[in-house]
């Protein structure tokens, strides 16, 4: 296991306390929005917390928003795709377009998927694994990291690749990682965020990060993982990568367990 030095920068404003995504954006701010039943909109943030500016998504509903991810353009990927009960027929994308700061409203893009192998909704509880919270962009490829609700719990994050390009689709299964057996509050796949300088595929849960290197194509399952133990659990619900060793992560603000801050986390090797 290795080591990781995590330091609050800010309690977030109320406006951004259901934080559930997280994209570094031009070197210079981060980008958030709220978990579902929360207005359609996205929030500039200072690399010290403070919102800078709100842009509304128009056309759209929040209905589950959970993760953010962006292309080697610049451009910003809203993950609507949050399916708790996985009931949801129909999952969507939205696509923003480049250069955001200058803009008070945009209409994006948008892809509707379905999981291929998904028939029944619900289907049985053995089978809970098309709930999303978790989504990356690599060339030219989104890839989904499902949540694991299945009883009994088997930790099985499936990982699925869609087009990133407008128009509706079939996500396709290509494989599963495995990352503990602590049960859900430990290994619930929370959001992640992959660093094409380095090859590095960082995984969020509520108590650790994970962090695969030496990825061969989408075969991520069979590279290096670390794990680095993150203190007390939270509702921890967004990474992104800041450069190769440092990160910034989000918590949601959950009675009982605090929260609804922002931090920078350091990786260390042993």
């Amino acid at each position: 296991m290795g080591q990781a030095k995590l330091k609050k920068i800010a309690d977030l404003p109320k406006s951004v306390y259901e934080t559930s995504g997280l994209v570094y954006y031009k070197n210079e701010y981060l980008i958030t929005h709220n978990d579902g039943g929360h207005k359609s909109e996205i929030f500039v943030l200072n690399l010290k917390g403070e919102v800078v500016k709100k842009i509304n998504i128009k056309d759209t509903k929040n209905r589950d928003w959970e993760d953010l991810t962006q292309d080697d353009k610049g451009r910003i990927y809203i993950g609507d795709f949050g399916n708790n009960a996985n009931k949801r027929e129909k999952c969507q994308i939205y696509i923003l377009p480049k250069n955001l700061l200058d803009k008070k409203d945009v209409t994006p893009k948008k892809i509707t998927f379905t999981y291929e192998d998904q028939k029944k909704f619900p289907p049985k509880k053995s089978e809970l694994n098309y709930d999303c919270e978790a989504f990356f962009w690599k060339e030219n490829k989104l890839y989904l990291l499902t949540k694991c609700r299945t009883k009994p719990f088997t930790s099985e994050s499936r990982v699925y690749e869609i087009p990133a390009i407008t128009g509706k689709h079939k996500a396709k299964y290509i494989g599963s990682i495995f990352l503990c057996k602590s049960g859900w509050r430990f290994c619930s796949v929370t959001s992640a965020a992959y660093d094409a300088k380095s090859n590095q595929l960082a995984i969020l849960t509520y108590s650790k990060l994970y962090v695969i290197s030496n990825i061969k194509g989408n075969d991520f399952w069979n590279g290096k993982i670390k794990s680095y133990a993150l203190p007390v659990v939270k509702q921890r619900e967004a990474v992104c990568f800041k450069n190769k060793s440092t990160l910034f992560v989000t918590d949601e603000q959950k009675k009982g367990l605090g929260g609804g801050n922002l931090y920078e986390l350091k990786l260390k090797s042993k």
